[in-house]
């Protein structure tokens, strides 16, 4: 073999992978979009379980405060942006299925995203994007002119970034408000139940205080000597039955152990008339936790959500070929757990 023939069959085999990474990356740029749709169909499947309702039992009247009423009008919103999202993503896989050139496929696509930002223009949220009108219209008229329809997929990451971050900061001020919430719940509730919880904890101090005295009682007629002075600091309503520096004798003693019995007895009757209200005073704290725990649970959903959606989006519009079926709907069952009945907020 010719010195010069080496020469070019080395030449080619070095230059063979980098053709073979060109052909690689271009076939990736023409990829199956509907996994991307089908992944923004099971994220906010599960995501959208946030808008089913919490079921208030105990606490129902609470949510009449302004705060709360509030927190859900400010909530509401998020549903609909995720159901705008879904549309999105659709739509992007609608025109990309159109007979169309590619670059008639990025007219449509920026055609029908300034049909939906109209609607936050009008509304003058725009900034709660990140952006102002000057920019919006730089990236609407920057998507036309791409070569590739991915790369107009591309030129909209803007909106999409700011559509993201707009999402974040919304949930991060719900979980707030969330909190603010709960501590005007606990203050109604203890306002509510003061006297029931004040009566209910002395009477729990005297039965306990009464039960250590029939204790020593008893254990002073079994015969275990016993000082007058000793019984007068156990419970000075004993002083009755006993006189200082004298010796106790039996009668005294069972006189006294009717006397807490009785008293033990009394005390009983009074708790167990109290128990109605200790248990609606335990069940308003109960729900007020599980509906913290459930909000915060059906937050973290929509937040994962809206990061795996914000990358599969970001992976086609650089060519980088989605995984269908991403396991949000695995995450979501993982943080979900008996949050089925929750709503934001």
């Amino acid at each position: 073999m010719c010195k010069k023939n080496l020469i070019i069959i080395l030449c080619i085999l070095i230059l063979l992978p980098n053709f073979m990474s060109c052909s690689i990356f271009e076939g990736s740029r023409k990829m199956n979009m509907a996994p991307f749709s089908d992944n923004a169909g099971i994220m906010f499947s599960e995501a959208a379980k946030i808008g089913h309702r919490f079921k208030w039992k105990h606490l129902k009247r609470y949510t009449k405060i302004p705060e709360y009423q509030k927190a859900l009008a400010e909530a509401l919103p998020i549903l609909d942006i995720l159901k705008g999202i879904v549309y999105y993503s659709n739509q992007v896989v609608a025109i990309n299925n159109a007979d169309l050139k590619d670059k008639e496929k990025n007219r449509q696509l920026a055609r029908y995203l300034r049909e939906v930002m109209q609607r936050t223009i009008e509304e003058g949220k725009l900034d709660s994007l990140g952006m102002d009108l000057e920019t919006l219209n730089q990236v609407l008229n920057d998507i036309p002119t791409k070569e590739t329809y991915l790369e107009g997929i591309e030129a909209a990451s803007p909106i999409i970034n700011g559509v993201v971050l707009s999402m974040q900061a919304r949930m991060e001020r719900l979980q707030i408000n969330v909190g603010n919430i709960i501590n005007i719940f606990d203050k109604m509730i203890e306002n509510e139940f003061a006297m029931t919880r004040i009566n209910y904890i002395s009477l729990k101090k005297l039965q306990a205080r009464s039960l250590r005295s029939v204790t020593y009682i008893y254990d002073a007629i079994m015969g275990t000597p016993v000082e007058p002075d000793s019984l007068f600091k156990l419970d000075l309503s004993l002083q009755k039955f006993f006189k200082p520096n004298k010796q106790v004798t039996l009668e005294q003693l069972t006189a006294a152990e009717n006397y807490l019995l009785d008293r033990l007895n009394r005390i009983d009757h009074m708790i167990m008339q109290l128990g109605d209200d200790i248990a609606e005073y335990h069940a308003k704290q109960d729900e007020k936790g599980n509906w913290r725990i459930i909000l915060d649970e059906k937050i973290k959903i929509a937040r994962n959500a809206m990061t795996v959606w914000a990358q599969s989006h970001r992976n086609l519009g650089a060519g980088i070929p989605v995984p269908p079926l991403i396991d949000v709907a695995g995450i979501a069952a993982n943080l979900a757990g008996s949050a089925a009945n929750a709503v934001i907020p």
